[in-house]
């Protein structure tokens, strides 16, 4: 029962961050288990099409049920659509998987602090790597 309501509540910031990030073409899943156990949240995301899988975990429950601020985890997650079609493209090029990644995460990191630094938000900036 909690959980739906978590998924409830994750809905509703993605609805209203996706308008801001002009993602409202793309369609959001949620599903219950991340593929890496240390991770809150994981993206995934269908490149080339509009679609994207986002993933949660048992960390995330425990700070939602301890109310903690998880808005710019949500966030994050949902810049990777912006990012990620770099991230396709790079991998399949000269860099290194690692080197591309550490770009990708801060790149998604900046766009995700704009957001949350707009008028409407009103929030604290955000780093991956807490």
């Amino acid at each position: 029962m909690k959980q739906l309501k978590l998924e409830k509540y994750i809905y509703e910031i993605i609805g209203k961050y996706s308008k801001i990030l002009l993602l409202d073409k793309h369609t959001f899943e949620l599903r219950y288990k991340t593929n890496n156990d240390n991770a809150l949240m994981e993206c995934q995301y269908n490149y080339p099409y509009l679609n994207v899988t986002l993933r949660y975990s048992d960390k995330l429950i425990k700070k939602w049920k301890n109310k903690e601020d998880i808005i710019p985890y949500i966030v994050h997650e949902l810049c990777h659509p912006i990012t990620d079609p770099l991230y396709a493209k790079a991998v399949r090029r000269y860099v290194s998987e690692n080197e591309i990644l550490d770009e990708r995460e801060k790149l998604t990191d900046y766009i995700c602090n704009i957001v949350m630094k707009n008028e409407i938000c009103q929030r604290k900036t955000f780093d991956y790597k807490q």
